[in-house]
Order: C-alpha cells, then sequence, then structure tokens
C-alpha cells in the first residue's frame, strides 16, 4: 500500500485490549445465530449482566445501532488524529469511490497464495478463505459495486419511507460484509494476538486496527450525508440508538476464569463464535429488490 498509514499511536491505541473486546461484544450481541445458540449461554448470560443485551442485525433499530456505533468509533479516531497534527490523517476519510479493481496503487487487495485452492489450507481456515474467494470474484464484485453505487444515488436514497434504519441495514449486509471480505488478507495463526500486527479484517476483534476498516466505515458513514440531503436536508437521528456500555472486560475477567482455564485462546474455543461478515443469499436479493437494481 504507497497510501500513508494512520499514525502508530492511533493504532496502538485501536490494538488495545478494551478496543478490541468492546468492538468483538458489539458485533457478539447482534448476531441472533449467537446469542440463541445454546453453547454460548454462559457468555452471553455474563455480557447480558454487564448491558451488553442489543437488537439483533435485521430486527428494526438494527441498522441504526450499527450507524450510530461506526461513527462514534470515526469520532473517537477523529479525536487522536486531530491532536497528531499528521497531514496524511487529518481525519478518517471514507473512499470517494470503492477500488472497483484488485491492484489499486493505494489500496489493492491483499494478495493471497492458494485463495482458490482450499485443500492447501488447514480446516479452520477454509471458511474464511472460501469467503475471501468469493467476495473477489468478478460476479461478487460487480454486483456489490452496483449496490454501493445505489446506496449513494439522491433517487434512491430519497424514496419516500427509506428510514435511516434501512439504510444502515442494507449497507450492513451487503457493501459492509463484502468489503470486510474482499480486503481480508490470509488469517493470522493467532487470532487472540493483542500486538498492533494482528489487523485482520475478518474478525471484529482485529479488523478495526487495519487501515482499510477505516477507509470502508469513512466511505459508510458518508452515506449518512447523502441520505440526509436526499430526504430533504434533514438530520440524521440517533436518539434511538443503541448505547453499549462503558464496560468491556476481557473474556477471562468477564467469565471469571482463572489460572490456566484463563487462556484466551481456549476460552474463545470453548464457544461456537459466528464466521463475522457473512451475508446470506436472501438477504443480498431483498436488499436487491428494496433498491430496484
Amino acid at each position: 500500500m504507497t497510501y500513508a498509514p494512520i499514525p502508530a499511536p492511533v493504532r496502538n491505541m485501536n490494538a488495545s485490549a478494551d478496543m478490541r473486546w468492546r468492538h468483538l461484544y458489539w458485533h457478539l450481541v447482534k448476531s441472533k445465530g449467537f446469542v440463541t445458540d445454546p453453547a454460548n449461554a454462559p457468555l452471553v448470560q455474563a455480557l447480558s449482566r454487564i448491558g451488553w443485551t442489543s437488537r439483533f442485525t435485521g430486527e428494526a433499530g438494527a441498522g441504526l445501532d450499527f450507524l450510530h456505533m461506526h461513527r462514534e468509533m470515526i469520532a473517537h479516531v477523529d479525536m487522536m488524529l486531530a491532536s497528531m497534527g499528521d497531514p496524511n490523517w487529518p481525519r478518517v476519510t471514507g473512499w470517494a469511490a470503492i477500488p472497483p479493481g484488485s491492484s489499486d496503487p493505494d489500496w489493492p487487495e491483499p494478495a493471497i497464495p492458494n485463495l482458490n485452492d482450499l485443500s492447501a489450507w488447514p480446516p479452520n481456515k477454509r471458511r474464511a478463505i472460501s469467503a475471501i474467494a468469493e467476495a473477489r470474484s468478478p460476479a461478487i464484485r460487480r454486483e456489490n459495486l452496483a449496490i454501493a453505487q445505489a446506496l449513494r444515488d439522491p433517487a434512491v436514497l430519497g424514496q419516500d419511507g427509506f428510514t435511516l434504519d434501512q439504510l444502515g441495514y442494507r449497507i450492513e449486509v451487503t457493501v459492509h460484509n463484502w468489503m470486510h471480505n474482499r480486503f481480508a488478507a490470509a488469517p493470522p495463526d493467532d487470532g487472540q494476538d493483542l500486538s498492533p500486527a494482528n489487523d485482520w479484517l475478518g474478525d471484529p476483534f482485529s479488523s478495526h486496527v487495519n487501515d482499510y476498516f477505516w477507509k470502508l466505515h469513512g466511505w459508510i458513514d458518508d452515506c449518512i450525508g447523502l441520505w440526509e440531503l436526499a430526504q430533504g436536508e434533514i438530520s440524521a437521528d440517533f436518539s434511538g440508538a443503541w448505547v453499549p456500555p462503558n464496560e468491556a472486560p476481557p473474556l477471562d475477567v468477564l467469565l471469571g476464569a482463572t489460572g490456566s482455564s484463563a487462556d484466551q485462546r481456549k476460552l474463545r474455543a470453548r464457544f461456537s463464535f459466528p464466521r463475522f461478515f457473512e451475508t446470506t443469499e436472501t438477504e443480498l436479493r431483498d436488499v436487491i429488490r428494496e433498491i430496484g437494481i
């Protein structure tokens, strides 16, 4: 990548344990599959006790929650960037247009050897590799670029009854999930690594450490302003958005684990975590039908 990287102090802040667990918990409690799986009951109950109970993706209000939470993340990073005075990163700025090709000079798709040969990968990485390969396929690329264009079109955004909540949902389950997979590198061997090197886009524990995250979420945040203009220069109202609790302890603290059982990797393996940033065919087709492309 030839584009200047985000300043190291900001990257280190994003890589902190508090930021990592907060982002992960937010995505976990939005997943109906995760929350309703009996195997996850101890973690779900522990999160609920400290206020981590949210609307599920697809429920009324969840799209508003999605836009609001990531706007708050951007504001938090912008505050630190303002104090840095780095001319390359004065604030989070999204892509004016999503890079259409695989070899953009500033934001290329990370090279992954054997991307289309699942047999070359260990079983625990094959689902992620398959999702990345699918996201980079010509058909999926064309489809999501068309959706991205439509979701910034005043004729679409200005439709009667097109709410901010609907905008958030339609972006989240299409362009957002697609970009998290499309621009992901190969999954790391240690997904619980707390160092800034762990910036894999395919997991909310690490995705926000990655510079690409801020370009794609800056693009998403800009869609709010376009929606405001298309709806008659109204102001986005986030008063009904769910606000997560301030407390986001590491998994071992949350569960009261001690001794060898406090190993974060072993603790996470006890639960059935979802494959993040996946979109069902039904979700995709519904959005395409709703926005008329």
